[in-house]
């Protein structure tokens, strides 16, 4: 362990003596990827505050082809959002000058902090506009803080206790009090009551949604999860409550998330 802290150390200490003055330009948004990670890193700004700004300037470059499915406003507000979250207080401070690359890094527990590409897709199509927001599945927290910066409340849930209680922690230190981190199994019968969320954000993968999340929707709310085809692709997927019984679909972004756990997995929906 001490090792690892001395290499990490080490890497914060050469970065600070490459990086450009505070003067320089932000990176080409361009150079935002793990092929080009290390130039990334040089280039990026001092501060994580400028590494956040430069990584949500190219997050507005790629999510270009979500603004058309969606709308412009939807993905501006969930940039707005990221942009103000401190990514870097959601990873393990050993390797919190890699928070803003584009990547999911290990959270522990085979679970990972979401790709930051992927948490802006699925914040832009819940959409929440202040509205309540259920999120599934915790993890560090991210997020439920991305969302919290959209809501009036979030109800996030996580069925492993030991990330349930750090992100419980982190979300408390940063301010973050219309947050209710719950620890359990969101696919359990009756958790839910029946139209009591404008908005459901999933963070694993499943083949179809849970009947019993469908209807803790509110007619007109918003439900987005990755769902995996028969031909086994995986997409992140908007649900539109219409009606009682109506439920619009609309395949956004193709994805690869951890798979779906607890009893919803096996109790899921039909298509």
């Amino acid at each position: 362990m001490a090792r690892k802290r001395a290499a990490m150390g080490y890497l914060a200490a050469t970065l600070a003596d490459l990086r450009p003055p505070a003067a320089a330009p932000d990176p080409d948004p361009a150079l935002w990827s793990m092929a080009q990670a290390a130039q990334w890193l040089i280039a990026a700004p001092r501060g994580f505050a400028g590494q956040r700004r430069c990584m949500v300037a190219a997050l507005h470059a790629r999510l270009t082809p979500l603004g058309e499915k969606l709308g412009a406003a939807p993905v501006a507000r969930a940039l707005d959002a990221m942009a103000t979250v401190p990514r870097e207080r959601f990873v393990c401070p050993m390797i919190e000058e890699l928070a803003y690359l584009p990547m999911a890094p290990d959270i522990g527990l085979d679970q990972v902090i979401s790709h930051p590409l992927l948490a802006a897709v699925l914040a832009a199509a819940a959409d929440p506009q202040g509205g309540r927001v259920l999120d599934i599945g915790t993890g560090s927290g991210y997020q439920a803080a991305v969302l919290a910066e959209m809501a009036a409340h979030v109800t996030s849930v996580e069925i492993l206790d030991g990330h349930a209680r750090e992100a419980r922690r982190r979300l408390d230190a940063l301010g973050y009090r219309h947050v209710e981190v719950m620890r359990g199994d969101a696919g359990a019968a009756g958790r839910f009551a029946p139209e009591s969320y404008d908005a459901i954000v999933v963070a694993a993968a499943s083949a179809s949604v849970p009947r019993a999340w469908l209807r803790a929707l509110r007619i007109g709310g918003r439900l987005a999860m990755p769902l995996r085809t028969r031909a086994g692709a995986e997409w992140i997927t908007l649900v539109e409550r219409r009606g009682p019984a109506d439920f619009r679909r609309m395949a956004l972004w193709r994805s690869r998330f951890v798979p779906l756990t607890g009893s919803a997995a096996a109790h899921s929906a039909g298509r």
